[in-house]
């Protein structure tokens, strides 16, 4: 049956995979950023498709469109920018998830928000509460989208909406920003560019990367999900830990790069590891990323390396961070 799709975040880099994902299985997508699809490098050639509309609009401002289902994937995507503009992230996640779950409520539809494996600590068991930098990017996007979490689950507590929350961890591929701050498309780019490599602080601290077409997997299937307490809040990502400079060496010699690994001071903010724990989206949603690290790695450096030579540079834009 086809259903009507909205995608806040859409032209970003998950939000784009799941455009394209949810156009093939035959759903009517309308894809919502601040930034116009047409700088997608993954979006371009979606633009004529019949079941695809792109609505130019920043959600800190109300809206309204008939769908059946919402994935809410809208928050900075550039840690630069993050940071310059504290108090826009934590408009977008917070306003704009209010403006998401009324939408939600008056069309009885579903949604679905893209939170981040950032609002836990080292060991996991709590939630970040403090920070030495009060406008820390990492603090900013926690904050926010713990405070968004709470408004899904009031929303769903008060007015029945039906809300599923991903806790997504560190996810790469191809269409991300070559511009952007994650760090296996930072990298990626130095390493083609020879140019130096820097990792805070001794490098040992942990990772774990998923490929992003598992992780639109993982995110459709947790919308798809039955509504039950055991899919109501999940982490998506890959379990398994990688440490920073590991995946630097990983990527020079996958490259062929003649870049150096160049230590900086340790971010006062940066925990030592940052996994999932995925068993509860193994059991209740069969998933599982299936992308091998040096299998994604190829795939990115090769996407990395045809932007590169194309000099295209997109802009800034509301899109998911984590």
């Amino acid at each position: 049956m086809q259903k009507r799709v909205v995608i806040l975040g859409g032209a970003g880099f998950i939000g784009a995979h799941l455009c394209l994902r949810l156009l093939e299985a035959g759903h009517r997508v309308f894809c919502v950023d601040i930034r116009d699809a047409a700088d997608s490098p993954l979006l371009r050639g979606a633009l004529q498709h019949p079941s695809f509309r792109f609505v130019r609009h920043n959600i800190v401002s109300a809206f309204g469109i008939g769908c059946d289902e919402i994935y809410n994937m809208a928050s900075p995507s550039m840690v630069r920018y993050n940071k310059a503009l504290p108090v826009e992230s934590l408009k977008t996640s917070i306003i704009g998830s209010i403006n998401a779950l009324d939408t939600a409520r008056t069309e009885h539809a579903r949604v679905l928000f893209g939170s981040s494996g950032g609002v836990y600590d080292t060991d996991r068991r709590t939630a970040v509460s403090e920070s030495r930098d009060c406008c820390s990017t990492h603090r900013m996007l926690a904050e926010g989208k713990m405070a968004a979490e709470a408004l899904h689950r009031a929303y769903r507590s008060e007015f029945g909406v039906d809300t599923r929350i991903a806790r997504i961890f560190n996810t790469y591929g191809p269409g991300a920003d070559i511009m952007d701050q994650r760090v296996v498309m930072k990298m990626i780019a130095a390493a083609l560019q020879n140019r130096d490599i820097a990792v805070n602080g001794n490098g040992e601290q942990t990772r774990a990367f998923c490929w992003v077409e598992d992780m639109a997997d993982g995110l459709i299937r947790l919308m798809e999900a039955p509504p039950t307490e055991q899919t109501r809040t999940l982490d998506l990502g890959n379990s398994h830990e990688v440490p920073i400079r590991t995946l630097a060496e990983k990527i020079i010699a996958l490259t062929g790069s003649r870049s150096r690994i160049v230590h900086l001071p340790a971010r006062p903010d940066d925990v030592p590891r940052r996994a999932p724990d995925i068993a509860a989206a193994r059991r209740e949603l069969d998933w599982s990323p299936r992308t091998p690290l040096v299998e994604g790695l190829r795939r990115t450096i090769s996407y990395v390396e045809k932007e590169l030579s194309g000099n295209k540079h997109s802009v800034m834009t509301w899109a998911e961070m984590n």
